[in-house]
């Protein structure tokens, strides 16, 4: 199973105490500060799932979720919005553009564990899309 995680965040800080969590439960995590190097990193790893800040250079999460969910190869992709905007509009905006989860720091990191483990856990279960014409 793909245990890789891509984080973005424009607090270094963030990135590490994400990153300490998640590898304590046996992820392979892949961090930056950029929503730019976020998204080379996604296409690069394709991985089980992406966590983004909203406010960060190289555009900012929302834009970077915007890129994920247009690729066709990446938009099944699990991805979690971390961020510190509480605004009822970027929620809606976020959850609007594909993201699967939200959470607003500050966080519990064994809450985050939980949540990024279900998230994998539902995109690994999900039924195969198929097609008929």
């Amino acid at each position: 199973m793909n245990r890789c995680i891509v984080v973005a965040d424009d607090d270094p800080t963030i990135v590490s105490l994400v990153k300490l969590r998640l590898e304590l439960a046996q992820y392979d995590v892949v961090g930056t500060n950029d929503a730019v190097a976020a998204v080379a990193m996604v296409r690069a790893r394709t991985p089980a799932a992406v966590i983004l800040d909203v406010q960060m250079p190289g555009g900012g999460g929302l834009s970077a979720l915007a890129k994920i969910k247009a690729d066709p190869q990446l938009s099944g992709l699990p991805v979690m919005m971390l961020t510190g905007e509480r605004n009822t509009e970027t929620v809606m905006q976020a959850m609007d553009g594909g993201a699967d989860d939200y959470m607003v720091k500050p966080f519990l990191p064994d809450a985050l564990l939980q949540r990024v483990s279900r998230l994998i856990d539902r995109s690994s279960k999900a039924p195969a899309a198929t097609w008929e014409l």
